[in-house]
C-alpha cells in the first residue's frame, strides 16, 4: 500500500502508455534516504506487469511490457557492466526470442551475457553497441521497461551504456526508470550522467499525519490515538522508512498505539534505522561527518558559521557539508540556524564519536561561544558535557553561568554548574573554599542541610575571620536546628576574632552584629541567654538604630527571644517589630536573614495589620527566583498571620503548601513550628503526619517537641482519652518551660489542660490552671491571647463572673486581629446575657455574625443567625462593612473598574476583588448592579467630603 504517491504513479502510468506507443522516456525518482523511492520504482514494475497480463485484441494490440530489474550497490561498482548484466541476463537465459533479438549487431551481446561474469576481460565499445542493439531488438516485439534502483551506485560501464541508451529512448518503445538518492556524492553530476536526460523527475514527499495514522493501523493492527500519531510523525518527520522502523520496534516491544505510551515512543531509536543512518553517514565525505558532529555538539539553533569553525572547515566545505545533510534530511532548518532532524540522528552521531573527540569539541565549542559573546549558560552547557579537567577561563565561565541561572530563578541549575567547577579545583585550596561558599549560597534555596555541610567544609580552608564570617552568614538561620548547631562553636570563635581583623569599621560592625544575632538564636534555649535578651535590648536604647541590616537582624533576634520568654510586654515588642518591618523591603531575600522571626513576634503580639500584603510581595519574589526554601518560609509566615487572624482554612492551606514546596526533609524550623501551631489550633492532627520521622520521633528541637506533644494531647482528646490528653499538655508545658518558651500565646499548654480538666469535671485544677494562664496573658498583654484567656476563665469559673469576664474579653478583642476568637467570644457573651439583656445580646450576635462571615467561620455565623431569628440578619446596618470595604464598595458603585480602584488605593487588584466579594455577601447582593441601591438603603453613601477611613485599613503591597 503506497500512501500519498498517486501523482507519481499517474506520471509513471502515462510514461508507460507513451512508451508502448513508441515514445519512450527516462523517469527518475529522486529524494532523501527512506522517502520511498524504491517502493515507487517497484510499483512502476507492478503497473507494467499488469499491462503484460492484460487482454490483447487483434492486430492493434500494443506490445506487452518486458520488465527488467537491477539493484546497484557500492560494493559492486568495480564489476564492469554489472548492473547491465542484472537487467539483461534473465531475459537471455529465458530463451524466448533470443535468437532473433541477438542477431546482427547484437550478436556480441549474447556472447558477453552468456559468458563468465568473473572474467577479467574488460568490456569494449563493440560490446556496448551490441547491448544497445539487443535492447533495440527487444523493442520490436515488446516494450522494455528497465528498472534500476540506486542508479548512483552503478558501475561506470553501465552508466556509459545507459547514457547512450536514454538518448535513443525518445524514439523507441523503451522506458527506463531509476532511483537516485539525494545527498549521496555519487548521485551528483557528472557522476550520474543519464539523469540529465530525464523527461520526468519524481520527488516523493514526506508523509502527512493521516498517512502516519494509516500505517499505524496497518502495522500495529489498531488505530492510533491522536497523541501517539503526532509523536510518531514528529519523531520521523513523515519519512516512510523511519516510520516503518519505529512501528516495527513498537510491535516488537509490545507498545500499543495509545496516548499513555506516546512519551515512550518518542525516545525509541530502532536498531535497523540506526544502522541505516550509520551507513549513510559513513559513505559521505569527511567534511559531512565533521559538520554532523559539530551540529550534534552545538545542539539546536546552531549558527552555521559557528558550525564551520567548530568543524574546522572553510566556508566552501562547510556549506557543502550542510547542503548534503539537508539533502539527506539529517538536518533541518530552524530559522536562520540548523538542527539535526531527530533523535536517531543524534544517537548515531553520538555513538560514532570517540570520547576524546567529544571532549575536544565541547571545550572548543565553549571557547568559540564565549568569544562570540554567547550566554553564560550556553557556554556552561558544553563545559558540563566534557569529562576532562577544567581550569582557568572554563571555571570562571561556570561561575558566571551559575550567577545567570540564579537571576533567572533556577538555583538547582546554578548548583550543577558550581558542582562541576568544584570537581577540578585543588582539594585544599582557598579557591575551593570560595567555591564551596558560592555553592552553599545557591543550595540553601532548595537543600539547606547540604549548604550547611559545604560551609563546614569551607571554614577550615578560608584564610581569615572576615571570610569565615561571610561564609557563616550565608547559612539560612531558620534551617533545621541540628544542622546549625554544628556551626555554633565556629560562629562564636569567628565573632571573637573579628575585632582584631583588619576591616573597615562599618564592615566589621555589620559582621559582628549579624554574627551576634545568629549566635543568640543558636543559644535561645540557654536560660542565661534568654535572661540577657531584655538587658541587651535595653542597652540598645529606647529607639534602637535601624540604619543597616546588622542592627535590624540583632534587634530581631533579641525581640524574638523576649517574645517567646515573655520578658517584655506585647506593647513593646509590637513597636519593635513594626519598626523593623518599616525598614525592610518585601522580598524573598529576607528568608536568609533573621527577619522571618519578626512574623511570629508580630503574630504573638497580635499586630498583623499590613503583614499579608508585605508577605504576598515577598512570595511573588520567591516564586520568580525559583527558590523552594524561600517559598516555603514565606508560606509558613503567611500561615502564622492567617492563624492570628482566625482564618483557619487559609492558614491550613498555606501550612500544607509550605511543606509540599520544600519537602518535609528540608523544611525550615519555622515551617515545622507553623505546621504544629496550625494543627493545634485547627485540631487537625494529620497535618503533622507529613513531618519526617526524625522530627516526630527523637526531636532535634525541644520547642518543636513541646508543640508536637501538645498536638498529641489534642489527638488524645479527640479519641476521648481526656486523662491522657491532660498528661500530654502538662508534659508539653514542662518541655516548653525548660526551653524558655513561657509566652501564653506561643505555648498555651495551660490553656489546653484547663479546658480538658473542666470537661472532665476537675473544676479545682482547671480553675487553678486557667487563673495562672490568665495572669500570664495579662502580663503579656496581647489582645488575642488575653481575650482567649478571659473566655476560658469564664467557662471554667462559670456563675455570675462569666458575663463580666466575657464582656471584658469582647472589649479587649475589639482591637484584635483574631476575628475567629472575637466572633466566638461575642457568641458566648450573647448566649450568657440573653436572658436579662436582650439588646446587648442582639448587638453581640450581629457583630459575631459579621465577623464570623469575614473570617470564614461558618459554624459560628450559622449559630448567630439561628439565635437572631429569621430575617434579622438580612437587615442592612451601617456597621456591617469595614471602612476599607465601604470605600471600595462606594468606588465600585460609582462605576470605577477594579483596576482603577486598585491603582487609586495603591493595592492589588486581587485585594479589591476580595473586598467586593465580602461586600456582595454582607449586602445580600449578587454583584455590582445591585450594590449601589444596597449601599443607599443602608445609608452607606456618605457625603463627598466625608473623611477617609484610617490609613491602616488598606495598605499598599509591600508596606509594613
Amino acid at each position: 500500500m503506497l500512501l500519498e504517491r498517486q501523482n507519481e504513479l499517474k506520471v509513471a502510468a502515462e510514461a508507460l502508455r507513451r512508451a508502448a506507443h513508441g515514445n519512450g522516456s527516462l523517469v527518475v525518482i529522486s529524494g532523501p534516504p527512506g522517502v520511498g523511492k524504491s517502493a515507487v520504482l517497484s510499483e512502476i514494475g507492478e503497473l507494467a506487469g499488469h499491462l503484460s497480463n492484460g487482454p490483447t485484441t487483434g492486430s492493434a494490440a500494443l506490445p506487452r511490457p518486458l520488465v527488467m530489474r537491477a539493484y546497484a550497490a557500492p560494493a559492486e561498482r568495480s564489476f564492469a557492466l554489472g548492473v547491465t548484466r542484472q537487467l539483461l541476463e534473465p531475459v537471455v537465459k529465458s530463451g524466448t526470442f533470443v535468437t532473433r533479438w541477438g542477431s546482427g549487431p547484437a550478436r556480441p551481446a549474447l556472447a558477453f551475457l552468456q559468458g563468465d561474469p568473473e572474467s577479467p576481460r574488460q568490456h569494449t565499445a563493440t560490446t556496448v553497441r551490441a547491448l544497445l542493439s539487443l535492447v533495440e531488438n527487444m523493442s520490436q516485439d515488446r516494450t522494455p521497461v528497465l528498472l534500476v534502483d540506486d542508479l548512483h551506485w552503478a558501475d561506470e560501464g553501465t552508466l556509459d551504456w545507459l547514457d547512450q541508451l536514454v538518448q535513443q529512448v525518445p524514439h523507441r518503445r523503451i522506458l527506463v526508470a531509476a532511483t537516485v538518492c539525494e545527498g549521496e556524492p555519487a548521485a551528483e553530476p557528472p557522476g550520474v550522467r543519464p539523469v540529465a536526460a530525464a523527461e520526468h523527475t519524481l520527488f516523493p514527499a514526506l508523509l502527512g499525519p493521516a498517512s502516519v495514522d494509516a500505517l499505524i493501523l496497518q502495522r500495529l493492527g489498531v488505530p492510533g490515538d491522536a497523541e501517539f500519531t503526532a509523536v510518531c510523525h514528529d519523531a520521523t518527520r513523515g519519512n516512510p522508512l523511519h516510520l516503518v522502523s519505529l512501528l516495527q520496534e513498537c510491535r516488537s516491544r509490545g507498545i500499543a498505539p495509545v496516548a499513555a505510551r506516546a512519551s515512550e515512543v518518542a525516545t525509541l531509536v530502532p536498531p535497523a534505522l540506526r544502522r541505516r543512518l550509520m551507513l549513510s553517514l559513513q559513505e559521505q565525505p569527511p567534511s559531512v561527518l565533521a559538520v554532523a558532529r559539530a551540529l550534534q555538539v552545538l545542539g539546536d539553533g546552531a549558527d552555521p558559521q559557528v558550525v564551520g569553525e567548530l568543524a574546522g572547515l572553510d566556508r566552501v566545505d562547510r556549506e557543502a557539508g550542510l547542503w548534503r545533510l539537508r539533502r539527506l534530511t539529517l538536518a533541518v532548518p530552524e530559522g536562520k540556524a540548523l538542527r539535526l532532524a531527530h533523535r536517531a540522528v543524534h544517537q548515531v552521531i553520538e555513538d560514532a564519536m570517540p570520547p576524546g573527540e567529544r571532549n575536544r569539541l565541547h571545550l572548543r565549542a565553549a571557547a568559540l561561544l564565549r568569544y562570540r559573546g554567547s550566554t553564560p549558560e550556553r557556554v556552561a552547557g558544553h563545559l558540563l558535557a566534557s569529562t576532562v579537567a577544567l581550569e582557568g577561563d572554563s571555571l570562571v565561565a561556570l561561575r558566571h553561568a551559575a550567577e545567570a541561572a540564579v537571576l533567572r530563578g533556577a538555583p538547582e541549575t546554578a548548583a550543577r554548574y558550581l558542582r562541576r567547577a568544584l570537581l577540578d579545583v585543588p582539594p585544599h585550596s582557598e579557591a575551593r573554599a570560595v567555591l564551596l561558599v558560592e555553592l552553599a549560597a545557591v543550595e540553601r534555596s532548595f537543600a539547606p542541610s547540604v549548604a550547611v555541610r559545604h560551609i563546614t567544609q569551607a571554614l577550615s580552608l578560608l584564610p581569615d575571620a572576615r571570610a569565615r564570617a561571610r561564609a557563616l552568614l550565608t547559612i539560612t538561620p531558620t534551617a533545621t536546628g541540628a544542622t546549625l548547631l554544628s556551626l555554633g562553636d565556629a560562629m562564636r570563635q569567628t565573632a571573637r576574632e573579628l575585632p582584631a581583623a583588619e576591616l573597615p569599621p562599618d564592615e566589621r560592625r555589620l559582621l559582628e552584629l549579624r554574627l551576634e544575632a545568629r549566635v543568640h538564636l543558636l543559644c535561645e534555649l540557654d536560660p542565661s541567654v534568654i535572661a540577657s535578651a531584655a538587658e541587651r535590648l535595653a542597652g540598645l536604647g529606647g529607639r534602637p538604630a535601624m540604619t543597616h541590616p546588622g542592627q535590624r537582624e540583632l534587634l530581631t533576634a533579641l525581640t524574638y527571644t523576649a517574645t517567646v520568654s515573655a520578658t517584655l510586654p506585647a506593647s513593646e515588642v509590637r513597636a519593635l517589630a513594626g519598626r523593623i518591618l518599616e525598614h525592610e523591603p518585601a522580598c524573598a531575600a529576607h528568608v536568609h536573614t533573621m527577619l522571618p522571626l519578626v512574623v511570629p513576634v508580630a503574630v504573638t503580639a497580635d499586630s498583623v495589620t499590613g503583614l499579608m500584603s508585605w508577605l504576598d510581595t515577598a512570595l511573588a519574589d520567591a516564586e520568580r527566583r525559583g527558590g523552594r526554601l524561600e517559598q516555603s518560609v514565606v508560606l509558613s509566615e503567611q500561615a502564622l498571620v492567617l492563624l492570628a487572624q482566625g482564618r483557619l482554612t487559609d492558614a491550613r492551606e498555606r501550612a500544607v503548601r509550605a511543606l509540599a514546596v520544600s519537602g518535609p526533609e528540608e523544611a525550615s524550623t519555622l515551617s515545622l513550628i507553623a505546621s504544629a501551631m496550625v494543627a493545634l489550633r485547627t485540631r487537625e492532627v494529620d497535618l503533622v503526619e507529613a513531618l519526617p520521622e526524625r522530627v516526630r520521633g527523637v526531636h532535634e528541637n525541644c520547642v518543636l517537641a513541646g508543640l508536637l506533644t501538645m498536638v498529641r494531647g489534642v489527638q488524645a482528646e479527640r479519641r476521648h482519652e481526656p486523662a491522657m490528653a491532660v498528661e500530654h499538655f502538662l508534659d508539653a508545658e514542662y518541655v516548653l518551660d525548660r526551653a524558655g518558651w513561657r509566652n501564653p500565646v506561643m505555648a498555651p499548654s495551660a490553656y489546653w489542660a484547663a479546658r480538658t480538666l473542666h470537661r472532665m469535671g476537675e473544676s479545682e485544677r482547671a480553675e487553678q490552671l486557667s487563673e495562672r494562664h490568665l495572669e500570664q496573658a495579662r502580663a503579656w498583654g496581647a489582645p488575642s491571647g488575653l481575650g482567649r484567656a478571659l473566655a476560658l476563665h469564664a467557662t471554667v469559673t462559670g456563675g455570675s463572673s462569666a458575663p463580666r469576664l466575657l464582656r471584658e474579653a469582647a472589649g479587649v478583642l475589639e482591637t484584635s486581629g483574631d476575628l475567629l476568637t472575637r466572633a466566638s467570644v461575642l457568641l458566648r457573651l450573647a448566649e450568657v446575657v440573653a436572658p436579662r439583656h436582650a439588646a446587648e445580646a442582639e448587638a453581640a450576635l450581629r457583630t459575631s455574625y459579621e465577623v464570623a462571615l469575614e473570617c470564614g467561620a461558618a459554624r459560628i455565623a450559622a449559630r448567630a443567625q439561628e439565635l437572631l431569628g429569621p430575617g434579622a440578619v438580612g437587615v442592612p446596618t451601617r456597621g456591617r462593612l469595614t471602612s476599607a470595604e465601604r470605600m471600595v464598595a462606594q468606588m465600585a458603585a460609582e462605576g470605577l473598574t477594579n483596576q482603577v480602584i486598585a491603582d487609586a488605593l495603591g493595592v492589588s487588584r486581587r485585594a479589591v476583588e476580595k473586598h467586593l466579594t465580602n461586600c456582595y455577601r454582607k449586602m445580600s447582593t449578587s454583584g455590582r448592579p445591585g450594590l449601589a441601591s444596597a449601599l443607599e438603603a443602608a445609608g452607606l453613601f456618605g457625603p463627598a467630603d466625608a473623611p477617609a477611613p484610617p490609613a491602616e485599613t488598606i495598605r499598599p503591597q509591600g508596606a509594613a
